[in-house]
C-alpha cells in the first residue's frame, strides 16, 4: 500500500506556462479589473481552458493532475511561485525554517476569542508597535501603551503545493466516522468509509504520495530522547523492559497508526509517525504536479496569479449563474498577508468552458467566493456585493483542533541536534549530513525528520465516540503556537523535550470567516471563538476541555516514566517549564489551556450538507448550490472536522472529486 522507494536526486523545475483571455460579451467580469492591453496582451495566447482550478494544495493540485492526465485540458492558477529547487521546502527538519520563509508565508491573523482583553492574554498575541511585531511570549513584558491589537498568527503558504509544502509532513489516515457523517448526512453511498479507503486513498492517493517514518535507527545516537520515548510507551501501557529498551523502542517504532484493519479508528498504543517523504525528503503535492506536467499532459500552471473574482454568464437551461472563468491580477506576492505584500498586479481574466474549481482553502475560499457574489445575502448587500447565490452557511461552521504541550528543560543538549543550526550555514552540520548521506541507517541525520519519531495515541474520557481523540507526539524542541518567529523559537535551544497534544473530533462549529471589504487583497476577519465562547451545546466546551486536561496528565505521565530506564539508560534530570509545576489542579490546567492552546486545522467553512439543510453550501459532488459549473474541493468542504491529521482527507477528497468530473463528463459524451 505505501511506497517506501528512495530518491537521491530533487525533480527539476518545470516551465510556467501563462495565459489570457478577454472576456466574451456573454460573460460579466469586474469592470474595474479591465483587461491586459497593448503589446503585451496581442503576444499573450488567448486560450480557452475546460477546467480552471484555483489553489495549488491538498485540494487542488491532485485534481488538476487527475483531469489533465483523463485528456481535460486543465489550467490551475497559484498565487505563489514553485520554490521546489529552495532546500526549505524539500529538507524535513527545515519545517519551520520553511514556514517562517517570506518567499511564501502568508501571514494570518486571527482570534481565538471576540473579547479583546480575553484574546491579550495569550501570550503568543501580536501587537504591532510602529511596524515592529511584539509579543509576550517573545519580548517578555506587557506590550507598550499604544500598541496595535493584531491577534493570533495563523501560518499558511502562497506557493506551488500550497500549505503542504511548509507543514510538519505527518500522515494519519482518517477514521471512517469521517466519511460515514457525510454519507448519512446526504445519503450519497459513495462515500462509504470502505470506498473512500479503497478507491480514493489506497488505490488513488498510494498511487503517488509516499510516506515513510522516521528512521528508528537514529535514536541510537540520543539516549535521552529515546527515554522520553520510552516514557511515552510505558504511559500507554507497552511495558517495554529496561533490559531491552532500546530494541522494544525500535520495534514499537515500526508499528504504524495507519492501515483499514478492524478497530482500527479506536486503537490505543505507542505508533510511529509517517512523514509525506522519500528517502528524508519532502514529496507531495508539488512533485505530483511537477510529474504531470513533465509528462506531457495538458495541464498549464500560472503561477504568481491571484484571482480576484469569479466571472458569470447565465445558463440557459437552468438560469443559475454559471462560473464561465476568473479575473485575476498577474504579480508577486500581492496578497496583504505576505511580507513582500505592496504591489498592484497586471489584470486579465481566463474562460473555463466547462468548469471552475475553487480550492483555496479555508479562508481563501469562503473570501472568493463572497467577493464573487456567493454567500449571506446580507453580508454582501452591506458591502454592495451582487447576489449571485444566497448561502448562508458560507464562512460559518469553522472548525480547528486544540493543540496543548507540555514543555520541559533539561541542563545540557540532545545529542542528536548537535551541529543543527537549522540555518543552511556553513556551521550548519546537520544540514552537510543530510546532503551529502543516504537514507540508510540514519546517515542522514537529524534533518531527515520532522523531529517527531512516536506518538501516544488514547482515548479520552469525553470523546464523542471511541475513535481515538488525543495524539500526543513527542520530540527535542520547544514549539508554543504560532506568533512571529515561532520557529527560530522553537529550535534555538537544543536541551527542550515537549509532548503535544492534538485534540481530534473537537465540537466546537462556531469559528467564522467574513469579508473585510470589497479588496480582494486584504485578508479577512477570522474569528474561532475557543471553548465557552463557542459551541456550548450539551456541554460540548467543557467535555473537549476534559479531554485536553486529560491529555497533560497523560503528558505528564510520561515524563514520569523517563526514570524507570534510569539504570541502564542513565541521563540528566529535566524541569517542566509550561505549564510549570504550580499548574496542578484541573481548574488551573484548564485555564492554562484556555489561554495557550492553538490550531492549524481550519476547515469546514463551505460545507457539504443535505439538500434540505439551509446552512449547506455544497452538494455531495462539491457543487456549490444555486449556480452552474462551480465546485470547491478544499478543507472547507468538511461539515465536520476529519480524523487526526487532515491533509490526508484533503487529498483523498481531491482524488473522489476527480472520479465524480470525469464521470460526469464521460455521462455527457
Amino acid at each position: 500500500m505505501h511506497s517506501f522507494s528512495y530518491f537521491t536526486s530533487l525533480l527539476s523545475l518545470f516551465s510556467i506556462v501563462s495565459s489570457t483571455l478577454s472576456a466574451p460579451a456573454d460573460i460579466e467580469v469586474d469592470a474595474t479589473l479591465g483587461t491586459d492591453t497593448g503589446d503585451a496582451a496581442a503576444a499573450a495566447a488567448s486560450e480557452d481552458y475546460e477546467y480552471i482550478i484555483v489553489g495549488s494544495g491538498a485540494g487542488g493540485g491532485p485534481l488538476a493532475s487527475r483531469l489533465a492526465r483523463a485528456g481535460f485540458k486543465t489550467l490551475l492558477i497559484e498565487t505563489g511561485k514553485d520554490l521546489g529547487d529552495d532546500y526549505n521546502t524539500t529538507v524535513p527538519g527545515y519545517q519551520a525554517a520553511v514556514a517562517q520563509d517570506p518567499a511564501l508565508r502568508w501571514d494570518i491573523y486571527v482570534n481565538h476569542y471576540k473579547d479583546l482583553p480575553r484574546a491579550q492574554k495569550e501570550p503568543e498575541f501580536v501587537y504591532d508597535v510602529n511596524g515592529f511585531d511584539f509579543t509576550r511570549i517573545n519580548n517578555g513584558t506587557a506590550p507598550p501603551a499604544g500598541a496595535t491589537p493584531k491577534g493570533i498568527l495563523y501560518p499558511r503558504a502562497g506557493v506551488l503545493g500550497g500549505c503542504v509544502t511548509h507543514n510538519a509532513l505527518i500522515w494519519i489516515e482518517p477514521h471512517d466516522s469521517d466519511w460515514s457523517n457525510i454519507q448519512e448526512i446526504t445519503g450519497d453511498n459513495t462515500w462509504t468509509p470502505a470506498n473512500m479507503r479503497d478507491t480514493y486513498l489506497n488505490e488513488k492517493v498510494y498511487d503517488w504520495q509516499v510516506t515513510m517514518p522516521t528512521d528508528p535507527t537514529i535514536l541510537v545516537r540520543d539516549i535521552k530522547l529515546a527515554k522520553h520515548l520510552l516514557g511515552g510507551a510505558a504511559q500507554v501501557g507497552l511495558g517495554v523492559s529496561p533490559i531491552s529498551a532500546l530494541t522494544g523502542l525500535g520495534q514499537a517504532l515500526l508499528v504504524s497508526p495507519n492501515g483499514g484493519y478492524p478497530g482500527r479508528d479506536s486503537a490505543e498504543g505507542f505508533f510511529q509517525i509517517p512523514l509525506i517523504m522519500n528517502g528524508g525528503t519532502r514529496q507531495s503535492v508539488r512533485e505530483r504536479i511537477v510529474d504531470t506536467v513533465n509528462g506531457g499532459y495538458p495541464l498549464t500552471i500560472m503561477t504568481d496569479t491571484f484571482v480576484t473574482k469569479i466571472n458569470w454568464k447565465n445558463d440557459k437551461k437552468t438560469g443559475k449563474p454559471r462560473a464561465a472563468g476568473v479575473s485575476y491580477l498577474k504579480g508577486e506576492h500581492l496578497y496583504k498577508a505576505s511580507p513582500y505584500s505592496g504591489g498592484s498586479g497586471t489584470p486579465g481574466q481566463v474562460r473555463a468552458t466547462r468548469e471552475v474549481i475553487v480550492a483555496g482553502g479555508t479562508y481563501n475560499t469562503v473570501q472568493l467566493l463572497k467577493l464573487s457574489g456567493v454567500g449571506p445575502r446580507q453580508e454582501l448587500r452591506k458591502l454592495g456585493i451582487k447576489v449571485r447565490s444566497n448561502l448562508p452557511g458560507l464562512g460559518t461552521n469553522m472548525q480547528d483542533r486544540y493543540e496543548i504541550p507540555v514543555n520541559t528543560e533539561h541542563p545540557n543538549d540532545f545529542p542528536i541536534l548537535d551541529g543543527c543550526t537549522f540555518d543552511m550555514k556553513a556551521q550548519d552540520k546537520c544540514f552537510d549530513q543530510w546532503l551529502n548521506n543516504p537514507y540508510i541507517l540514519a546517515q542522514r541525520g537529524a534533518y531527515a525528520t520532522d523531529g517527531l519519531a512516536a506518538a501516544m495515541a488514547q482515548v479520552s474520557t469525553t470523546a464523542p465516540t471511541t475513535d481515538i481523540d488525543l495524539f500526543i507526539f513527542g520530540g527535542p524542541i520547544s514549539f508554543r503556537g504560532y506568533f512571529p518567529w515561532w520557529g527560530d523559537h522553537a529550535v534555538k535551544d537544543h536541551n527542550r523535550f515537549s509532548w503535544y497534544t492534538l485534540k481530534a473530533h473537537t465540537r466546537n462549529k462556531a469559528g467564522t470567516v467574513t469579508l473585510r471589504s470589497t479588496d480582494p487583497l486584504e485578508q479577512p476577519e477570522i474569528k474561532f471563538n475557543y471553548f465557552d465562547t463557542g459551541t456550548t451545546e450539551d456541554g460540548a466546551d467543557q467535555k473537549d476541555l476534559q479531554s485536553l486536561i486529560e491529555a497533560v496528565k497523560i503528558s505528564r505521565g510520561a515524563l514520569d516514566h523517563f526514570h524507570d530506564f534510569d539504570l541502564v539508560l542513565p541521563s540528566t534530570d529535566f524541569k517542566e517549564r509550561y505549564p510549570g509545576p504550580s499548574v496542578d489542579t484541573d481548574e488551573e490546567i484548564g485555564t492554562y489551556i484556555k489561554q495557550n492552546a492553538w490550531g492549524h486545522h481550519a476547515c469546514c467553512t463551505a460545507p457539504i450538507g443535505a439538500d434540505d439543510d439551509p446552512m449547506a453550501v455544497l452538494d455531495s459532488e462539491f457543487r456549490v448550490r444555486g449556480t452552474e459549473g462551480l465546485r470547491v474541493v478544499d478543507a472547507s468542504v468538511f461539515p465536520k472536522i476529519p480524523g487526526v491529521f487532515i491533509q490526508s482527507a484533503i487529498m483523498m477528497i481531491s482524488e473522489k472529486a476527480a472520479d465524480v468530473i470525469i464521470a460526469g463528463r464521460d455521462a455527457e459524451s
